[in-house]
């Protein structure tokens, strides 16, 4: 043999078929290369949880800015009707009031009985414009909250001919609400009652409200025809999504469902923590 020759032996692992019956070795389990299926989980699980948490956050603030954009819209409708409808209205009457006066003596006494209908007619749509203005209006809640929302269904029932039963307790936390949670709990009430005035057929109805250690609670039911869950889906008919919206913008809940035996129940909940100053805030003018 030449002792110079080159003997080149091939050095890579040695590959054998796997015993039948014997499990092949497990890999290498380094920090580096290895995850639990388990972490994985986790990590899914988190990053799903942040995802919501950012939908929830955005969810909730075009709510705000929905209900916000409503309560402006409210407040643009009453300045109109006040000064523009107000005015012209003031007008006509006394225009009326000028004719009526100036009547000859000899006048046919249809003349009469027309312009005398004319004013009467003329004075309602005076009181329903009047009417309109205040229920656009932002209350102040100057009183106090369960004040402002007796006032206002006092004078709803006696309009509607509907009996309203209201119940609120007592209790200083009501009073220091933020202006946002009060408005909001308030215009649910002012659309479910008035919901109850044009669709439900009722005779009765009832405002409630509750409080606990975790928020405040508004449901108002009535004895009426109720509403379907189709009717329900569709929110534009009983200004739903406008509630829906005030109390979300708020992390608070809206649930419409039938009442018991008969009727419709409007249940709002909003969470003390509700608190966001200025969320619905508006310049409020005075009639």
């Amino acid at each position: 043999m030449n002792p110079s020759a080159t003997i080149t032996l091939d050095e890579s692992p040695i590959r054998r078929a796997p015993l039948r019956g014997v499990p092949s070795p497990a890999p290498e389990r380094s920090g580096a290369s290895f995850a639990s299926p388990y972490s994985a989980l986790i990590d899914a699980k988190l990053k799903g949880d942040r995802q919501i948490q950012r939908l929830t956050a955005r969810v909730q603030e075009l709510a705000a800015l929905l209900a916000a954009t409503e309560e402006r819209a409210r407040q643009a409708l009453a300045q109109d009707l006040h000064d523009s409808a107000g005015a012209a209205l003031t007008v006509a009457n006394l225009a009326l009031a000028r004719a009526e006066h100036r009547l000859p003596a000899d006048a046919p006494a249809a003349l009469g009985d027309a312009l005398h209908q004319a004013r009467a007619a003329l004075a309602e749509v005076c009181e329903t414009s009047r009417r309109i203005v205040e229920g656009l209006q932002t209350p102040a809640f100057d009183a106090n909250f369960a004040a402002t929302l007796a006032d206002w269904i006092a004078s709803f029932g006696a309009r509607a001919a509907i009996a309203v039963d209201f119940s609120c307790p007592d209790d200083a936390r009501l009073d220091r609400m933020s202006h946002d949670m009060a408005l909001a709990l308030f215009r649910v009430m002012q659309e479910a009652l008035g919901n109850v005035a044009r669709h439900a057929q009722a005779a009765r109805a009832s405002v409630h409200v509750s409080l606990d250690e975790n928020g405040v609670t508004l449901t108002v039911t009535d004895d009426g025809v109720g509403i379907s869950a189709a009717a329900r889906r569709k929110s534009g008919r009983f200004g739903l999504s406008g509630m829906r919206a005030r109390c979300e913008a708020l992390g608070g809940t809206l649930r419409v469902a039938a009442a018991k035996p008969v009727g419709a129940c409007v249940r709002a909940r909003l969470p003390w923590t509700a608190a966001r100053p200025g969320l619905f805030a508006l310049h409020v003018f005075s009639a």
